[in-house]
């Protein structure tokens, strides 16, 4: 979607609502997919042969191209509303300069290797990166968003709290990323 150039051509996109058998979407966030911020766009964000061709969880994972691999980070989060950035122009207008987006999330799968990485997250690297819902929907479109993730370890007293990875994604956009759906919704063993 592009928005568009003038007030004249504004459209007013197709809109649905069924009485009978609304739909709602889980929206609480399961997946990360992260990726070099140089990698390879998708031809096809919703083609299983793409995401399964690019998924490597290791660094000796057999990825047909180790620049273009994928991580798959198992988290809990959420995509609270953006704080938005308004910005007053000549005649007194208000123009939206930009979006500040964030997803909160969290790691509980705190071993080794996920420690490895997120302390590689606090030297402030930019991804580019997917997000995948328990709806089965996954946001970025074929280019992935370019973001920052930084998370940091925590670790809270008191008997059976447990270590958590906690982090933030951030990144500016004028509008929310693309949805489509997920081809690999359901899948647990990346």
């Amino acid at each position: 979607m592009l928005c568009p150039v003038d007030c004249a051509t504004a459209g007013i996109p197709t809109v649905n609502f069924d009485d009978c058998s609304p739909e709602n979407n889980e929206s609480e966030i399961e997946w990360i997919a992260i990726s070099r911020s140089d990698s390879d766009d998708f031809a096809d964000v919703e083609d299983a042969t793409e995401w399964t061709t690019r998924i490597a969880q290791t660094a000796a994972d057999p990825a047909p191209s180790p620049d273009n691999s994928i991580r798959m980070i198992r988290v809990i989060g959420d995509k609270p509303a953006p704080e938005v950035q308004n910005r007053t122009v000549s005649g007194g207008r208000q123009i939206q300069t930009a979006k500040n987006h964030t997803l909160n999330v969290e790691i509980d799968e705190t071993n080794s290797d996920n420690y490895e990485f997120i302390r590689s997250t606090q030297c402030n690297p930019t991804y580019k990166l997917w997000y995948i819902t328990r709806a089965g929907l996954v946001y970025g479109g074929i280019c992935g968003i370019k973001a920052q993730a930084i998370f940091n370890l925590i670790q809270n007293r008191g008997d059976g709290e447990i270590e958590k990875y906690v982090g933030t994604v951030t990144w500016k956009d004028r509008i929310d990323p693309p949805r489509a759906n997920f081809p690999l919704a359901g899948e647990v063993n990346f």
